[in-house]
């Protein structure tokens, strides 16, 4: 199993006046497949738990097994992990630091000594994954892109990791409806090469769209574990946790209200359509 987290427990600045417990005994399964939504409203423990999965946060107590390294111990073998599990921070583009593009994909695999034929197809290959051409970017200042352009870079970066489990961090914040539909595209693209994907997001129309399982986390505790088409049926539950509906399914609520022969848990916009039609021409609204 590629991630097994059990009784987690982390608390900021402990035996302080100022110590916070963030998360309280998480427990988690990830498995292999999975395109794994993490939910909840800020400061519910989201990005703590994030955190844990390539030791930038260590665990205090609890267990954290990932591709079965043991993560609880004190010696870590990091360059292993960090091979394994690529973190794609929220705003990654700010992450970017050298002058050229090529130069910075290349900094991971180059940290984990390959060698420079190697480094130079993998640089190659996320490049041209991310939809950038090659020879015309490569030699680029990163900071001369554009928005988008800069988080493909980003992307790439981990993307030359190759990394069995990718982590993301609220990935379309601060792009516009096509840039965010643009980075989606690309990490549904980018799924087809990693065993996990775990995707932090506010936005629950890219989560029902994306994800098969999603954990609900409520003030540092794990509410919950569904699938979309449970979770989002659950109109009385979402409201108690102060999550969003997508879109779709909003709509879908809103008609079964009123009486519209129409099913609550739709999560995507063919569903919907078809919904409604048929319920049209039940109702003689419209032509069979």
């Amino acid at each position: 199993m590629p991630v097994r987290i059990e009784n987690l427990n982390f608390e900021y600045n402990p035996k302080t006046p100022f110590a916070k417990r963030a998360l309280f005994d998480v427990t988690l399964d990830i498995n292999d497949g999975d395109f794994f939504g993490v939910i909840g409203h800020t400061g519910s423990g989201k990005s703590t738990l994030i955190s844990h999965l390539n030791a930038l946060t260590r665990v205090q107590s609890g267990t954290l097994f990932v591709n079965g390294m043991d993560l609880s111990p004190k010696k870590i073998d990091f360059k292993k992990l960090r091979s394994t599990v690529g973190m794609v921070f929220q705003y990654p583009e700010y992450q970017l630091f050298a002058e050229t593009v090529e130069e910075d994909v290349a900094f991971g695999p180059k940290n984990i000594g390959l060698s420079a034929d190697e480094i130079s197809q993998r640089v190659r290959e996320a490049i041209t994954m991310v939809g950038l051409d090659y020879q015309s970017i490569r030699s680029r200042s990163p900071f001369d892109l554009s928005g988008g352009q800069m988080r493909r870079v980003a992307l790439a970066g981990i993307i030359a990791m190759r990394p069995d489990i990718l982590v993301l961090d609220e990935p379309t914040a601060g792009l516009d409806p096509r840039g965010k539909q643009e980075i989606l595209t690309l990490i549904k693209k980018i799924k087809q090469t990693c065993s996990i994907v775990i995707m932090i997001s506010h936005n629950m129309d890219e989560v029902s769209a994306c994800c098969n399982r999603i954990a609900v986390f409520s003030e540092g505790k794990v509410h919950g574990v569904y699938e979309p088409r449970e979770l989002f049926a659950q109109k009385e539950l979402l409201e108690k946790l102060n999550i969003d509906m997508p879109g779709v399914t909003n709509i879908a609520s809103m008609l079964a209200d009123r009486g519209f022969n129409v099913d609550r848990s739709i999560i995507s916009e063919d569903e919907l359509v078809d919904a409604i039609v048929g319920e049209c021409q039940r109702r003689g609204l419209c032509a069979k």
